[in-house]
């Protein structure tokens, strides 16, 4: 587990942070949401901060650790794996979507 991961994991235990699974999916679909209004924003002309983006971004973050650290997947080795898995396909395909279209 990462030092993100486990600083995630210690806050919400110290807080009594622990909510059921689809709560915290419900919650990382809700800050994804904030992230895409942002990205609209900023293509209609709307100036976003950096700080906003940062903020959002960390509350997607938080999310996704958390819900990983419930389901005890290692971030670290979550992302090693996809990375790998997208250096397949680049190699194989030239593209690193699925190929499932």
């Amino acid at each position: 587990m990462n030092s993100l991961q486990s600083k995630v994991a210690l806050f919400n235990r110290e807080l009594n942070m622990k909510l059921d699974s689809n709560l915290r999916i419900l919650d990382l679909s809700s800050e994804i949401g904030e992230v895409c209004k942002l990205g609209f924003s900023d293509g209609v002309g709307k100036t976003v901060t950096a700080d906003k983006w940062q903020e959002e971004l960390g509350d997607v973050l938080y999310s996704l650790l958390s819900l990983m650290s419930d389901f005890d997947i290692d971030a670290d080795e979550s992302l090693d794996f996809v990375l790998n898995k997208y250096s397949s396909r680049l190699a194989f395909r030239n593209s690193m979507d699925s190929g499932s279209k």
